[in-house]
């Protein structure tokens, strides 16, 4: 029988319309293993609940579990498995540009009698580090591009926990409870590196201004901000565990991204068919880098030029653990010249040139092998190291130039690491290792106190050093409710031939299944930057380096912390704490103390250990995690941060600006007839305390013609208290085999203006404010595939 032309028109057009229709999906697979022997869980139920159809498996024998056509957008997974707590993984991102690799870990209970509780909570807020007491969170790759201010920045995302504020808009300095940047231990893989930001330390020793690490390759890392485990060395402030995500091991996906801030290639996929093996790597230039050419002359020679690289290898074997190689490397170039014409100076800097170069890198090997179904041992062997060479002229008024500034260091350590994990019970895991580094130093230090008087030498050191680290420590379940962990970490630093022992002590008590109250006390210690230690000091009788000896800085972190989830999906968290620091470095008979060190490149005095310090305050976290389409995080810090130097008087610190609080919120809308659209609004607000300023001698600084500080009134003054807007928006549209997205984000939306410091006006012969507003936009485009 023929079918009528008009009928079979209909029937073709309804097809058409059908599979036109039809919702858009992706996979979801990943591995289910203990969150303390890393072995793999056996027929775990995992379950989508999100979704109208009913999304339901079982791992494998090797704890594998595969979703397949699961609709693109916002999903919750659950996991249970008998003898194991529930554990609910919220808010993932499903897309059709990239398949959803989880990897999940769960946490056996210590009874197995008791009755089965079927409500999860979510936690995604908690650490991966099963030993974390308390002052720690875990923080994913899709909140610092989710979130406004964030910036695709671990640092910057970190700026919005309790506790945390920042130097300035301009950078992602870290500055937590009051303490010096500095005091932060940044480790990736495992491997404590130097500070991963592109053009680091310049305007204070542990700070930056852009991230080398992209948010293409990280994953799921722990932000710490007090009493941290006893694995975690060499900190007195925070640190940041930053972990690199491993590719797609069964497709191969691509990712490239066009934005102010950079233009971004990301590849990963499988190292041979089968094999379970893959590689990950993202490289990124700057944008304006790449288009500066194009800028007049008198523009082009102030914009900064840096790249990155980033990479990952994971290879699997059958009987040998797994391998992985991963690499990091970023470049940073800047230059500026001096105004020729004198009739235009207004200040000094219009006098300087400089050449900036800095370069930060780190290549390592590990190695993970399960053994015995309850013991891990993870090894690894790694380079890391950074190299900074500034060079820097001033323009003197008979319009010749001198030599006014001369840093060139180049600092790297080879590093050995191995730690064994063993869980011996339900009650009980050990965790046990050491880190042994071999470091090796260059460093010429030079400047001119005088502009035209030549320069001195600072530093002029080749050397090399060692430093020890050993730990141990365990967690007891002791019953359902308490839990307590303890270790002990050592370090030895042959330069000073000090060797430190360090106590750790996390006590939690939970208060039914949705409160709990803990304790934790620990004692840490960081070493100064190295270039402090090879001071030269000239009393007139010949050079000494008398700070070779000098002890590192010590601190006590005690933190109570109470945490209750009132609802499914909201938290609160309330940590009250005190830190007391000792053996801080300072001058004798001076207020001058290294925690309120900057940039301070040229210190050339000696130094003892006998200054003190204090940071006291409460942190509050209230977060309801992304639910039905919007989130919001608020938090609130209250602190004192006091020092004492060699003159026994107490004062505040450089840092001491009294309070932050942070409000953000979210809002995401699904659009498109397919549901394949995703438009997300974000908003956040930050109150900050006024900053400290030392006053200024304006009579010495007018007969001076520059800016004369009376430092007797050290940190005497404070500035006003102010705020800054910023916002996010985000548009993900979702189409056959791949996605794109569509990032508009700006920090000081309201153009707030900020202090950043004093100078002497060549002009009107008075000190001014250097104040202005500094706006921070970033538009981006990235197609995954």
């Amino acid at each position: 029988m023929r079918i009528p032309k008009i009928l079979l028109i209909a029937l073709l057009a309804g097809t058409c319309f059908t599979a036109s229709a039809q919702k858009l999906t992706q996979i979801i697979r990943g591995q289910v293993m203990d969150s303390e022997s890393q072995t793999p869980l056996a027929f775990a139920t995992i379950a989508l609940i999100t979704t109208d159809s009913l999304f339901g498996t079982t791992t494998d024998d090797q704890g594998n579990f595969r979703f397949e056509k699961v609709p693109v957008g916002r999903h919750d997974i659950k996991v249970s498995y008998m003898g194991y707590e529930t554990q609910l993984i919220p808010e993932l991102m499903v897309s059709t540009g990239k398949e959803m690799v989880l990897t999940i870990k769960m946490k056996e209970q210590v009874s197995q009698l008791e009755e089965v509780v079927i409500k999860a909570y979510a936690k995604k807020d908690k650490p991966l580090n099963t030993m974390a007491t308390l002052s720690a969170r875990t923080f994913s790759v899709e909140e610092a591009r989710r979130y406004a201010g964030g910036f695709d920045d671990p640092a910057r995302l970190a700026s919005s926990f309790a506790g945390i504020t920042t130097e300035n808009l301009r950078d992602n300095t870290i500055v937590i409870r009051g303490n010096s940047p500095k005091g932060l231990l940044w480790r990736l893989e495992g491997i404590e590196v130097p500070n991963p930001n592109h053009f680091a330390n310049l305007a204070t020793f542990g700070g930056g201004g852009v991230s080398a690490l992209s948010a293409l390759v990280v994953g799921n890392s722990d932000f710490y901000t007090g009493a941290f485990p006893a694995e975690y060395g060499n900190a007195v402030s925070g640190v940041f565990d930053i972990r690199l995500r491993n590719g797609n091991n069964e497709q191969y996906e691509h990712a490239v991204q066009l934005g102010t801030m950079g233009i971004d290639v990301s590849s990963e996929g499988p190292l041979g068919k089968g094999s379970g093996a893959s590689y990950i790597f993202n490289y990124r230039y700057s944008t304006l880098g790449l288009v500066k050419v194009v800028f007049p002359e008198e523009i082009k020679d102030f914009i900064p030029v840096y790249q990155d690289l980033c990479f990952k290898f994971n290879i699997p074997t059958k009987k040998s653990g797994i391998f992985s190689v991963w690499g990091l490397a970023s470049d940073d170039k800047d230059n500026m010249d001096a105004e020729q014409d004198s009739s235009h100076w207004e200040m000094s800097d219009d006098r300087i040139d400089a050449d900036f170069t800095q370069r930060m890198g780190g290549l390592g090997l590990n190695h993970s092998c399960v053994f015995q179904k309850n013991a891990c041992l993870n090894t690894s062997l790694a380079v890391t190291g950074d190299y900074m060479k500034y060079e820097a002229g001033i323009l003197g008024y008979d319009l010749n130039r001198y030599d006014k500034e001369y840093i060139n260091v180049l600092k790297y350590k080879y590093t050995f690491t191995s730690v064994l994990n063993r869980k011996f019970s339900a009650k009980h895991t050990n965790r046990t290792g050491f880190i042994v580094d071999h470091m090796r130093y260059y460093a010429v230090l030079k400047h001119a106190p005088v502009y035209n008087q030549g320069l001195i030498t600072v530093v002029d050191e080749k050397d090399a050093s060692n430093m020890v680290q050993v730990f141990s420590q365990s967690k007891f379940n002791v019953t359902k409710r308490l839990a307590i962990n303890a270790g002990l970490h050592g370090h030895y630093f042959n330069l000073n031939r000090e060797p430190v022992l360090e106590p750790r002590l996390g006590v939690t008590y939970n208060i039914g299944r949705t409160q709990s109250v803990s304790l934790a006390y620990g004692k840490h210690s960081r070493l100064e930057p190295l270039t402090l230690y090879f001071a030269r000091v000239d009393k007139g009788t010949g050079i000494t380096r008398p700070n070779k000896d000098l002890k590192v800085s010590k601190a006590h972190h005690l933190v109570l912390a109470y945490d209750v989830s009132l609802t499914p999906n909201l938290r609160l968290k309330i940590e009250p704490y005190i830190q007391f620091l000792y053996d801080v470095p300072v001058i004798p008979d001076s207020n001058f103390s290294v925690l309120n060190f900057e940039a301070d490149w040229y210190f050339d005095q000696p130094l003892t250990n006998t200054g003190t310090g204090y940071n006291t305050g409460i942190d509050i976290t209230l977060e309801r995690f992304l639910k039905d389409g919007y989130y919001f995080l608020f938090t609130a810090s209250l602190f004192d941060s006091k020092f004492r130097g060699d003159d026994g008087i107490l004062r505040n610190t450089r840092f001491n600006t009294r309070y932050i609080v942070n409000l953000l919120f979210g809002k995401e809308w699904t659009l498109g007839r397919l549901d394949n659209k995703i438009l997300g609004v974000n908003a956040r607000v930050n109150f900050f305390g006024g900053k400290r300023a030392t006053p200024v001698d304006y009579h010495q600084s007018v007969l001076a013609g520059e800016v004369v500080y009376d430092y007797s009134r050290l940190f005497e003054d404070k500035e006003s208290d102010t705020y800054f807007v910023s916002a996010a928006i985000n548009y993900r549209i979702n189409k056959k085999n791949h996605s794109s997205i569509w990032s508009f984000q700006m920090i000081n939306l309201l153009l707030t203006k900020e202090n950043y410091g004093l100078y002497y006006n060549y002009k009107t012969r008075q000190v001014e404010r250097f104040e202005f507003a500094v706006p921070v936009p970033s538009l981006s485009y990235r197609i995954e595939f």
